[in-house]
């Protein structure tokens, strides 16, 4: 999907547009491919502190969708939104917005597609592969009475974190920004 696709897609006309959860989360759910370069030009049109704010929103919403019993995916989650906060909050140039949406890009692969749950019924005792994405759709059924299951995300953990460091002032922002 190119950049005029995706604004498409989004149903927003430029990346100025680009400033609602439902679009931060129809693009990183999209199962279609989407050229990083066409995120990249949107995210260059966005306003960052309105696209940190979404990140950050759609982070919140994915982690609370985690059966109870994740904290190992759920600190890798909470790592990953702070890299691309941070990233996208002390975007000054070009080359900084580049690296945010390589970022970007990297986790809606790896979240979307790459990843890999094992859902295992407890009603059957089947068992079932899944993407993060998919395993967190199924364990939000589950807490509104769908079918039940352990999960095993043991093979969701081959996602490396940017070496990049966030600034005690950049934690700072982001605990303020989650107290409003």
């Amino acid at each position: 999907m190119n950049y005029d696709d995706l604004l498409i897609y989004l149903e927003i006309e430029d990346g100025s547009e680009f400033r609602y959860f439902e679009a931060m989360a129809d693009l990183v759910e999209c199962d279609e491919y989407i050229e990083q370069e066409a995120m990249g030009r949107l995210f260059a049109e966005a306003d960052s502190a309105t696209l940190s704010g979404l990140i950050d929103d759609y982070f919140e919403d994915i982690i609370n969708g985690l059966p109870d019993d994740s904290v190992e995916i759920y600190s890798l989650l909470e790592q990953i939104r702070l890299c691309l906060t941070g990233l996208v909050t002390n975007a000054v140039d070009d080359g900084d917005i580049r690296r945010f949406t390589y970022e970007f890009y990297r986790f809606r692969n790896w979240y979307s597609e790459e990843s890999e749950v094992e859902l295992i019924s407890e009603d059957f005792g089947t068992s079932d592969y899944v993407c993060l994405r998919d395993a967190i759709t199924a364990a939000r059924m589950e807490k509104l009475g769908g079918e039940k299951y352990r999960y095993n995300f043991e093979n969701a953990f081959n996602y490396e974190i940017d070496s990049y460091t966030m600034s005690f002032a950049d934690l700072i922002a982001v605990e303020d920004h989650e107290a409003q």
